[in-house]
């Protein structure tokens, strides 16, 4: 098997001549040189690969281990493993319980600038999504590389972010969202029980605490670790130092110039890394379908932890 690495512009790389449905084309070398291009690249396209769910999971455990989403209202109901994101037309539900208008354009299944899991106090490693039904309209899937990101920074705001940690609370309400989100978000409709369900989201989510920079252990490069959705201040700072800091750390972030906007075409799958990627999904209009499952991959980030101290020995005791 001779296996192609192109790169992607502005960053990431498509994995060409590598079948992962051929369950004997997970060799130990072939294994060692997709997971070293994982981590030089952040992300890895694989164009019309995926054809099964048991491929699906095959290749995801290459990564790490799957494991279930904390949100388990969108875990497949026949594999926990599995998540499953799905947009209907004429659904103004859809995953994220309202209809979104975006500069000018109405949207379901929008999800703003974030990485996985920052309301949780171990972030998971990556995560593994393919495309069984590509939206007809729009429907893309953007990344953005938070390494490249902080080495865009002056080395005075280097500097001065050094040691800072973020507190983050869950904000499904995404028009709530204070950091790197639009300015021209607003929502159009929404669906019943949706403020009963963030309430419950907040209280299954208890506030927990994060670095602002963390550095990549294969590596060593730093990155600017920082998830606009569900942040809410420095800790630490005052609201209007903080608030303004963020504001312009979050605005640097997601900066459109630096994404990678993929467009799905069926049986694709993109695997990202969660610690160094963040990533958005673009919606689409309200009469278009789109079908993907996703998996969850496990890490072992041990740098954050809950806000109370009392939940966070309360873990710990559990934990032992």
């Amino acid at each position: 098997m001779s296996i192609v690495i192109r790169p992607l512009s502005p960053f990431g790389a498509e994995i060409i001549g590598f079948d992962p449905e051929n369950e004997n084309a997970l060799d130990a070398s072939t294994q060692q040189l997709l997971i070293d291009a994982w981590i030089q690249h952040g992300i890895l396209l694989f164009r019309n690969a995926l054809h099964s769910e048991e491929a699906h999971l095959r290749l995801s455990r290459l990564f790490g281990e799957p494991q279930p989403s904390a949100v388990k209202r969108i875990n497949d109901e026949s594999n926990p493993y599995l998540m499953t994101l799905r947009q209907k037309a004429g659904d103004d539900a859809g995953q994220t319980f309202a209809l979104f208008n975006v500069d000018g354009q109405e949207r379901t299944g929008w999800l703003g600038w974030h990485w996985d899991q920052s309301f949780m106090p171990e972030i998971v490693r990556g995560a593994l999504l393919r495309m069984i039904e590509p939206a007809r309209v729009d429907g893309r899937t953007g990344f953005i590389d938070a390494a490249a990101a902080y080495e865009r920074l002056p080395e005075e705001t280097r500097q001065r972010i050094e040691g800072l940690e973020v507190v983050y609370h869950f904000t499904g309400a995404q028009e709530n969202n204070r950091f790197g989100f639009p300015k021209s978000l607003r929502v159009v409709r929404e669906a019943e029980g949706r403020d009963q369900l963030q309430d419950q989201f907040k209280r299954d989510f208890p506030p927990v605490v994060h670095p602002l920079v963390i550095t990549q252990r294969e590596t060593g490069r730093k990155i600017l670790k920082l998830s606009p959705m569900h942040a809410q201040y420095i800790l630490g700072m005052e609201n209007a130092e903080g608030d303004a800091l963020l504001t312009e750390l979050a605005d640097h972030l997601v900066d459109p110039r630096h994404a990678y906007f993929h467009t799905w075409q069926t049986d694709d799958a993109i695997v990202w890394d969660n610690w160094r990627v963040i990533h958005c999904a673009t919606g689409v209009p309200l009469d278009v379908d789109r079908y993907g499952q996703r998996t969850t991959i496990m890490g072992d980030y041990k740098l954050g932890r809950y806000l109370d101290p009392e939940q966070q020995r309360a873990t710990a005791r559990f934990d032992d």
